[in-house]
């Protein structure tokens, strides 16, 4: 096994009240994808702020949407050549998307996840993905990335 990192490379600017999806795993073939850690944070200044609606997402990828691609970094395990792809920052959203968790966050603040062991979150049907998109009430910027198991 080996674990990846994809990130957010920097802000990404969330407008009002429109769902963006900032990162996306997208599966391998005939892979196991199995996300083990997750995190956002925002940097809003209002305290009282309405809460970001955070979602941990499984997309078909019927259609692929419009992002930017992203080279995800091996975090641990042998050297090996990641088989999934992913991809950042959206203008288009992917779909079909299912929300599989949902979180409400402060834009002050952020949230940072690792699953219990044997509960991970898992994509395994082949070329299709497992995204973190967000809500907000009022634009913010986001950064945030997904750590995924492999192999």
């Amino acid at each position: 096994m080996a674990t990846y990192t994809v990130e957010t490379n920097g802000d990404v600017a969330l407008s009002a009240a429109i769902a963006k999806t900032i990162i996306n795993v997208i599966n391998s073939a005939n892979g196991v994808v199995k996300l083990v850690e997750l995190s956002v944070s925002f940097d809003g200044t209002t305290a009282n702020a309405e809460p970001v609606t955070v979602e941990l997402c499984k997309s078909t990828q019927a259609t692929a949407g419009t992002s930017t691609s992203h080279t995800m970094a091996q975090n641990s395990g042998p050297t090996r050549t990641v088989q999934a792809t992913a991809a950042r920052n959206y203008t288009a959203e992917p779909t079909v998307l299912t929300v599989l968790k949902r979180w409400l966050v402060h834009p002050q603040a952020g949230l940072l996840i690792q699953f219990p062991l044997g509960r991970e979150p898992m994509q395994v049907t082949g070329s299709q993905g497992l995204a973190v998109r967000c809500t907000a009430p009022a634009p913010v910027n986001v950064q945030g990335y997904m750590e995924i198991e492999e192999g």
